[in-house]
């Protein structure tokens, strides 16, 4: 109760850093913040399910294309 009530925003923005650093299998970056944004700013909204993040996340630029893919294909 106290998380959902005193701590909602800190513990909205952690749940959705986590789920997205979980996602793109990295640390969340600077270039990610407009992402993590949108997916807080509708969790606030009550719009967004976790099955609606994980989807958001699925067709983000940062899930897609992922970083160093073809250095990973070759080594």
């Amino acid at each position: 109760n106290w998380l959902v009530t005193t701590r909602r925003d800190e513990f909205l923005r952690q749940f959705c850093r986590k789920l997205l650093g979980y996602a793109l299998g990295r640390g969340v970056q600077l270039s990610d913040m407009p992402l993590l944004d949108e997916m807080v700013s509708g969790m606030k909204a009550g719009d967004l399910s976790v099955a609606t993040l994980i989807n958001q996340i699925v067709l983000s630029p940062q899930f897609r294309e992922v970083r160093g893919r073809d250095y990973i294909s070759k080594h």
